[in-house]
Order: structure tokens, then C-alpha cells, then sequence
């Protein structure tokens, strides 16, 4: 019969007793100091998250040297002092005592883990922490600990000396630490280990296979420790029988566990077996995912998922890979026998490596400064899904998308391949589907977008003339195709119009009747088509914007950037289309915002351009027009699944658009700029033709003076260059950047439109790879540009099931007040980079002065002939020249040793600053538990005095 005042008097006599005196706190402080330091390592620095992560890798480890120093005294010095035969002639029961010594070690051990409690406040001073995480975690560690502990107490039963019973412990715990890092890999054998069972935990999830292993190990163990203390009460004619008789009973309970380990495992059909602690809910599958798992089983389908993960990743990959492997754990949890996981651990130039190329996943590259030294890495972060119907392939699992998202979709693709949308590319003069030579689709501004949709759609090409067939309603092709028997061919689920102000009349004609008819479209309508700038020589300027005339067919280009030579519909303004739709729109004018982000964010351009950003292309502070959230305005409409959810994106020049008033159509805002932006006309941005300007040698650098004129026969007559200094101030408006435009009353329009083409061209990509390079080795910002295309074709094609997932992402919890000190010296070190730099261009430009003057004498002295002054010129050229290169060898050396210094300054600010942070936490964390000590202790000694008369002390 179980007697709690027995097990009362148990506990406080061994609690008070580990606390008599200084070993149990000198324990505690060794503990809290061990465990910081784990905690704040320099890889805690380096991956910039504001997690336990390190202390958690090694922790079980820790509680090899921990936990037997305190269970080594619970039996074996009661045996070594023979005050055990004192302890069990109590009027209690061997279990009484076993619960009142074992719930004293876990008071220890608990009372440790408060203490350590401290460090979890650093964290909040340091960052942003998900404090339903830090509770898991901790429960975990407390689970691995009691566990632990129930060992130990059996090792301390078997001997009388303290020395013995510690080695015992240590050996005997060691066996579920280590049997799990020594059979990583081999799941069969790695769930019996402790860093399995423990990673959930710290991943933010409480599952109950995990939850009843370190019960079934307590329970277990402790049964043990009963039998060995019950051992005095056998006679000795019952000891092999006694023997016998509780071996079996204990094989049998440990069945009887392991088997409820293994059901509570198959219990995971049901999700309330594994609670979701994450703040964001980040391991809670979606409603769509769990659909998706559901059909695997229901079918009965055998799913194999080969995640192929690099060991060892930089700091800007590790909450990615943290959290793919949670999500595949709970993919393999809830897909149960039908979805297996294997993890493959992938190391550089090995057979695992090979295998994962042969898979199809791709190694990312990465450059990162790690210590002040620049290190290269093959990163391996991707999965191979593989069922009986077919093979999905993730090459690479991104920074900033939705992993949950990347993981369902690929499995359904395995498991469903006939329904795929398909996705209709009108021929425009913009060529988003390329342009066609001999039946050949050439690589174009828009590749790498293409790849993305064929990937996940059927994706096909239309003539202007082919939407002639899908003019009808679809109502009434249904009813025709009835009567007739004979089908007609379907229109595509959504039409992709890239830049519809450059169709003529008949093919604008077309475009009406089929958006009249109700068949869902994406319009880009863009003022400047910034792409061209990228494609061709820069002496070819701007081609095929709205506001210029069609190209000559006399041009020589004319056959590969135009697709009719008939003049553009309404001069290029796409009045006919934005009448239907019922939209405003000014083809001669773009918009642009203040907000600038990324202060550390410089533009790519082809280096063919220049060493500057290049003003022929326009003023730089124009080009890059960002739309986030922020304090002063939601750029992205939250009601909207197409932008709910979405947190960056980048676009080029773009356009804007208002509703028509009273117009035939609703009209939703999805994307647009805060207050804070403004419109800058045709006429501020550009320069017409024929008039003299400067341009940027990108040989030399040096400026030369042409005229517009001279290139104009390259496309004709309409070439145009932009302007430098444009005019424009900021208004009050919300400019609108996309809208979801459907139709009211009799209108059956249902259109996407988004003002810029640029946006998901190429070139969103390079200057994608250039916000990252100004993000250093930071958690990196994806941009949503390609996530917003794919998220308003599934709209408005009615299969929107996957976009609120793909809407879903995590943010990284990363340490934000130290970014912000890091941030102060990171652009003190930029504005003395653009000093620098600007001191090496004036002494440049200097020299080129130098230069034009002694030109400029040599062509005004009247008194040498033409001959003579081209020789003088010539020498003269000659002679600067030399001196020039000299001049500038000496000073792009000095910029290269200026630069360095720099980034030495910043690297050694940086390193000084995360080490004064480190050893704060590490000196700071055993003060509560010194301070306590310190204080009971002297008031033990004071009290103890206070009873000794004064004659009697020393």
C-alpha cells in the first residue's frame, strides 16, 4: 500500500542531506556553467538562431558526467554507513523508499535545470526566441534526465562504494546515448537511442511514441532497483527460484513497455499524439498535406522519401535544414508503413554524394566567411520522392519558401500525375514563351520562370488567332459540344498576356472576345520592359515599351523582336483590353517608392553596362521598386489568397492601375506601394531620339559624347534612351502594382493583372543572387515574385488547395539585437567603402581632365597644321594614357588594401562583440546558484552558532 508521508520523509531527508553541504551547489554551478557554455558556442554565433540547439546536440553527453554524481550516493553510501538497515526496519514498504529516494534525485536534477534558466533569458536579450520551443525543450531535457536517472539509482544499488556506483551509472547510461549517434542512419536501431527520442522535443513537438520511451526506461529501471533492495527479504533456499521468478516478471514488463511504445507509435494516424508547441505551429501539416498522406494510405501506396542533407551547412542554411527534418519526421510519423524517410547524411566527394547527384539533387554552392577566412561548400539539401506511379525530384529545398508546401506537392505529384494544370502563353512581342526559330523555342528573359511552370503545369503557346475557338462561353460550348457530339478543344485553365499593348487590332480583337467569355487570364501591362536592357548591347537602348512605335520591319532585328508587322492596336495604350476589363492604366509611366529595405542592396547589372549603374538606363533610385509590409502600409492585401501571406517582392519600372469608375468589373487591390511613392512620367524618365547625350564606355569607364541619331539605325526610328534626371516627387497615393479584376452584373471577366513583365523575368533572379551577396552570411530574404505568379494561376484555375501552404512560411528566430549592433558596424563600414571609392574616382576623373585639356590645347593652338596636331594629340594620348594606368594600378592597389582593412575592422568589431556576448552568458549563468549557496550555507553556519556559549568557541 503506497503511504505518502513514508515517501514525504524519504524525500526531505535526502534532499536536505545533498544540500548540507557545498557539493551539491559546487554540482549545480558545474552544470549551469557546462550547459551555457554548450549553449553559447561560437556555432551558436555562427548560426544566428536563437535556439538551444547546441546545448541540445550535446546534452544527453552532458548528463553522462552529471547524473551519476548524483545518484552515485543514493544506495551505495547508505550501504558503505550501514544506515540502509535503519532505513528499510521503517514501517514502510521497499517501494515507499524506492519512490521517496528517487523522487529526491529528480528534485536535484530539477532544481539543476531551473538554474540553468538564466541562459533562456539571454536568449530574449540576444534575440527573438519561440518560447513554446525553449518549453519543450526543456521538458524534453527533463524526461532524458528522470530517465537517466532511474539508471543510475540501479547502478548505485549494485555496489556499497560511491567511486564504483559513479563508473557503473556512467557506463550503464551510456548505452541509450550512444546507441543512437553510433547507429545514426539505421532507423530500426536509432529510435532505441536517446538523441532520436530527444530531437522532437527540441524541434518544439511533444510526441507521445517519444513521451512514453523515457517512461517506459524509468519504469523499467526502476523495477530493477525494486528487485535488487527487495533481495534481503529472499531466504537463502529462494534464491534461484526468487531469481528466476523475477526475471521472467521483468522480461515481461519490458515487453509489456516496448509494446506500448511501438502502439503509441501507430497511434500517430491521429495527430493528437504529437503537440505542436512552435509558436507558428511549424510542425502542425496542413489540412491539404494531411490529405494528400491520407490518399498514400487509403491507397496503400509505398512512398519512399530520400532526403539527402548535407552534415555540416552554413549558418544560412541551418534553420532550413532544422526544419526539413522536422517536417520529414512528421511525414514518416503520420504517413506511417506506407511513407518511409531516410535520411542520408551527405559529406563532400563522397559515395553519398555521388548518389545524390545521380538522384537529380543539385549541390548549391556557397561562398561563406567564416572566422574572417572565405570557405567554399557544395550544400546538399533536397529529397527524391519515389512511389509505384512515378518520381518527384527536389534538387534543393530553398531558404524562405514553404517547405511544407515543397514536400506535399512533390508527393502528390507522385502519386497523381494526370491532373496538371494547363497553362496558355499568348505570342506578344514581349516573347514570354521565347522566341520561335524553326519550330525552336531560343532561351529567352524568361527561362528560368518557364522551367518552374513546366515543372509544375502542362504548359502550352497560342496565336492571337487561336483564341478565336475559345471565344464562346463555356456554358455555351458545353451545351453545343452535347448536340454535336463532335468535342472542341479546351481552353487552358489560365492565359498568361505578357504585355498586350504590343498585339494589333485583329489579335487585340481576339484577346477581348476570349476574356469576355469568361476564361481566366494573368495581363502584364508594363511601361518599360527593363529585360531588354539585359539582353542585347546597351547601344540598342530600350526596345518594344508601350509608348514607342513598332520596330521597322527595314531593322535587321526586326524578324526576332516583333511578332506582326502590323502597327500596335490604339498606339500601344491597350485601350480596347483595359476598356473590357475596367481598368485604368498610363502606358507612359512608372511607379516608385521611397522604401528602400535593403540599404546594403546593390543593383546587378551586365558588367558590359559599366563599373557604375549605368544612367542611360535611368536614375537607380527609380529602377528597384519595392513592395513589403511595413509600419506605414500593407502592400499585400491579407484577404486575398493570392497575396495573403507573402512578404517581399521586387519589381522593375512597373506600371500602375486604377479602376475605371462605375466600371463594369470589381476591381482588388493585391499589390501596391504605401504613400511614400510617387509617378514618374515618359517624358522624366526618358530622352527622345536625336538628341546628344553622354555614355559610359564600359571598356574604359570614360565618358563619350554621342548622339542618339548615330544608333538609331540599329532598331529603326524609334530608339530610346532614358533619362538621368527625372522630375518626379512623392504624392499621396496607394499605386496600385496588381489587381484581381472579376466581372459584375453580365461581365464574366476574371483577370489578374499585374503591371510589370520584368518581375518574373531573369532578371528578377540576378538581382535575387545580389540580395543575398548584401545580405552576407545572414538568413537570406526570398523574394515572392514567383510564389505571387503561382499563387494567382491556381486561383484563378479554381485548384487553390495548395497556395494557402505555399503562403506558409516560417520566420527564422534569429538573434535580432545582435543583427542590429552587427548592422551599425556593417554600414559605418559601407559609407567608408562609397568614401573610399569616391576619393579613387576623383583622382580618376582628375586624370581624364588632364587628359581633355591638353587635348583641347593641342586643337586651339592655330599655329600647328592638321597633321601636326593629330601627332601631338596622338603622343600626348599616348603619354596620359601610361600615366593614367599607372595612376590607376596604384590606385585600385590602395582601394584593394583600404577595402580589406575595412572588412578586417568589421570582421574583428563583429568576432570582439559575439565573444564579450559569449562569455556574459557563460560568467552570468552559475551567479543565481553561488549566490543561493552562499547564502544558506552562511545561514546553516549562523544558526548552528547561535546556540554555543561564547566560552566555548575556538
Amino acid at each position: 500500500m503506497f503511504r505518502w508521508h513514508v515517501v514525504s520523509a524519504v524525500f526531505w531527508r535526502n534532499v536536505k542531506q545533498y544540500f548540507s553541504g557545498p557539493l551539491g551547489y559546487l554540482l549545480i554551478v558545474l552544470f549551469v556553467t557546462a550547459c551555457s557554455a554548450l549553449a553559447f558556442s561560437p556555432q551558436f554565433f555562427a548560426n544566428n538562431l536563437a535556439t538551444l540547439d547546441q546545448l541540445s546536440e550535446k546534452f544527453p553527453f552532458l548528463l553522462l558526467s552529471v547524473i551519476p554524481a548524483i545518484t552515485m550516493t543514493v544506495w551505495a553510501e547508505e550501504r558503505k554507513q550501514g544506515t540502509d538497515a535503519i532505513l528499510f526496519t521503517l514501517p514502510a514498504s521497499d517501494f515507499d523508499i524506492l519512490l521517496g529516494k528517487f523522487f529526491s534525485v529528480v528534485a536535484v536534477y530539477t532544481i539543476a535545470l531551473v538554474f540553468s534558466l538564466p541562459q533562456v533569458f539571454v536568449l530574449e536579450v540576444l534575440g527573438n526566441p519561440d518560447w513554446g520551443v525553449i518549453a519543450s525543450t526543456y521538458l524534453g531535457y527533463w524526461l532524458a534526465g528522470v530517465a537517466l536517472l532511474s539508471i543510475g539509482m540501479f547502478a548505485s544499488s549494485l555496489t556499497e562504494n560511491a567511486t564504483i556506483a559513479y563508473v557503473l551509472g556512467a557506463a550503464f547510461c551510456a548505452i541509450p546515448v550512444v546507441l543512437g549517434v553510433y547507429f545514426a542512419g539505421t532507423v530500426s536501431v536509432e529510435r532505441f537511442g536517446f538523441d532520436w527520442n530527444l530531437r522532437d522535443f527540441t524541434l518544439g513537438v511533444v510526441p507521445l511514441p517519444n513521451l512514453a520511451y523515457f517512461v517506459a526506461i524509468t519504469v523499467f529501471m526502476l523495477y530493477l532497483n525494486l528487485i535488487v533492495i527487495s533481495k534481503r527479504h529472499w531466504s537463502r533456499g529462494q534464491q534461484v527460484t526468487l531469481a528466476g521468478q523475477f526475471t521472467i516478471r521483468a522480461v515481461a514488463l519490458l515487453v509489456a513497455l516496448v509494446s506500448m511504445t511501438f502502439l503509441s507509435s501507430s497511434a500517430l494516424s491521429s495527430m493528437w499524439s504529437r503537440l505542436d508547441l512552435t509558436g507558428e505551429k511549424l510542425y502542425t501539416l496542413d489540412e491539404v498535406t494531411l490529405t494528400t498522406l491520407d490518399k498514400v494510405v487509403d491507397d496503400d501506396r509505398q512512398v519512399t522519401i530520400q532526403a539527402f542533407i548535407s552534415s555540416e551547412v552554413p549558418r544560412k542554411y541551418v534553420n532550413t535544414k532544422k526544419q526539413f527534418i522536422g517536417l520529414l519526421r512528421e511525414f514518416n510519423e503520420y504517413g506511417d508503413r506506407n511513407v518511409e524517410v531516410r535520411f542520408v547524411d551527405v559529406k563532400p566527394n563522397s559515395e553519398e554524394a555521388l548518389n545524390a547527384k545521380r538522384s537529380g539533387i543539385e549541390p548549391v554552392g556557397d561562398r561563406s566567411v567564416v572566422g574572417g577566412k572565405v570557405e567554399e561548400s557544395d550544400v546538399y539539401m533536397g529529397a527524391l520522392i519515389s512511389s509505384s506511379i512515378g518520381d518527384a525530384t527536389l534538387p534543393f529545398v530553398a531558404d524562405g519558401t514553404s517547405l511544407e508546401y515543397e514536400l506535399s506537392h512533390a508527393l502528390a505529384a507522385t502519386i497523381d500525375k494526370k491532373n496538371k494544370l494547363t497553362v496558355g502563353i499568348l505570342e506578344t512581342d514581349a516573347f514570354f514563351a521565347g522566341p520561335e526559330f524553326e519550330g525552336q523555342r531560343a532561351p529567352w528573359s524568361y527561362e528560368s520562370t518557364l522551367d518552374e511552370l513546366r515543372n509544375q503545369y502542362k504548359v502550352k503557346y497560342y496565336a492571337p488567332f487561336d483564341l478565336d475557338q475559345f471565344a464562346q462561353p463555356k456554358e455555351e460550348a458545353a451545351e453545343e459540344n452535347d448536340a454535336t457530339d463532335e468535342p472542341k478543344p479546351q481552353a487552358p485553365d489560365v492565359l498568361i498576356v505578357a504585355d498586350p499593348s504590343s498585339l494589333d487590332d485583329g489579335s487585340m480583337d481576339s484577346l477581348v472576345a476570349y476574356l469576355e467569355a469568361g476564361n481566366p487570364a494573368i495581363m502584364m501591362l508594363d511601361p518599360l520592359p527593363f529585360f531588354w536592357a539585359f539582353q542585347y548591347p546597351r547601344e540598342v537602348g530600350i526596345l518594344n515599351a508601350p509608348k514607342m512605335g513598332r520596330i521597322s520591319p527595314r531593322s535587321p532585328y526586326a524578324q526576332y523582336l516583333t511578332t506582326s508587322p502590323m502597327p500596335k492596336s490604339d498606339g500601344g495604350t491597350a485601350s480596347k483590353v483595359l476598356s473590357a476589363v475596367g481598368i485604368k492604366w498610363d502606358s507612359g509611366s512608372a511607379a516608385w517608392s521611397v522604401d528602400n529595405p535593403h540599404s546594403a542592396f546593390s543593383g546587378y547589372w551586365p558588367p558590359r553596362l559599366g563599373a557604375r549603374w549605368p544612367e542611360l538606363y535611368g536614375p537607380y533610385e527609380k529602377a528597384f521598386v519595392w513592395a513589403r509590409n511595413n509600419a506605414n502600409s500593407i502592400a499585400f492585401n491579407p484577404d486575398s489568397p493570392i497575396s495573403n501571406g507573402l512578404s517581399e517582392m521586387l519589381m522593375f519600372y512597373p506600371g500602375s492601375v486604377e479602376a475605371v469608375e462605375n466600371g463594369p468589373t470589381n476591381f482588388v487591390p493585391l499589390v501596391q506601394l504605401g504613400p511614400e511613392s510617387g509617378i514618374t512620367t515618359w517624358d522624366e524618365l526618358t530622352i527622345v531620339p536625336k538628341q546628344e547625350q553622354q555614355f559610359l564606355d564600359a571598356r574604359t569607364g570614360q565618358l563619350t559624347t554621342e548622339t542618339t541619331a548615330a544608333r538609331s539605325q540599329i532598331t529603326g526610328n524609334d530608339l530610346v534612351i532614358m533619362n538621368s534626371t527625372p522630375g518626379t516627387v512623392v504624392d499621396d497615393k496607394s499605386h496600385v502594382l496588381a489587381a484581381h479584376v472579376t466581372g459584375k452584373d453580365t461581365s464574366k471577366i476574371n483577370v489578374v493583372v499585374i503591371a510589370d513583365m520584368d518581375f518574373v523575368s531573369d532578371t528578377y533572379l540576378t538581382q535575387q543572387e545580389a540580395l543575398n551577396d548584401a545580405m552576407n552570411d545572414r538568413i537570406k530574404q526570398k523574394l515572392d515574385n514567383l510564389v505571387f505568379l503561382q499563387n494567382a494561376i491556381e486561383v484563378l484555375a479554381d485548384s487553390d488547395s495548395f497556395v494557402r501552404l505555399r503562403n506558409r512560411r516560417a520566420k527564422p528566430r534569429t538573434l535580432t539585437r545582435l543583427e542590429q549592433v552587427i548592422n551599425t558596424f556593417r554600414n559605418k563600414t559601407a559609407k567608408e567603402r562609397e568614401t573610399v571609392e569616391l576619393a579613387v574616382g576623383k583622382e580618376l576623373k582628375a586624370e581624364q581632365d588632364k587628359l581633355k585639356k591638353a587635348n583641347e590645347g593641342v586643337e586651339s593652338n592655330q599655329e600647328l597644321s592638321f597633321f601636326q596636331k593629330i601627332q601631338q594629340q596622338g603622343q600626348q594620348a599616348i603619354d596620359a594614357e601610361r600615366r593614367f594606368e599607372l595612376k590607376k594600378a596604384r590606385l585600385d592597389k590602395q582601394l584593394a588594401e583600404d577595402l580589406e582593412e575595412l572588412k578586417a575592422n568589421e570582421r574583428s568589431q563583429i568576432t570582439r562583440l559575439e565573444t564579450q556576448a559569449q562569455y556574459l552568458a557563460v560568467l552570468l549563468a552559475p551567479l543565481p546558484a553561488l549566490i543561493l549557496g552562499i547564502i544558506v550555507l552562511w545561514y546553516r553556519k549562523v544558526t548552528e552558532e547561535r546556540g554555543i556559549q561564547e566560552d566555548r568557541r575556538v
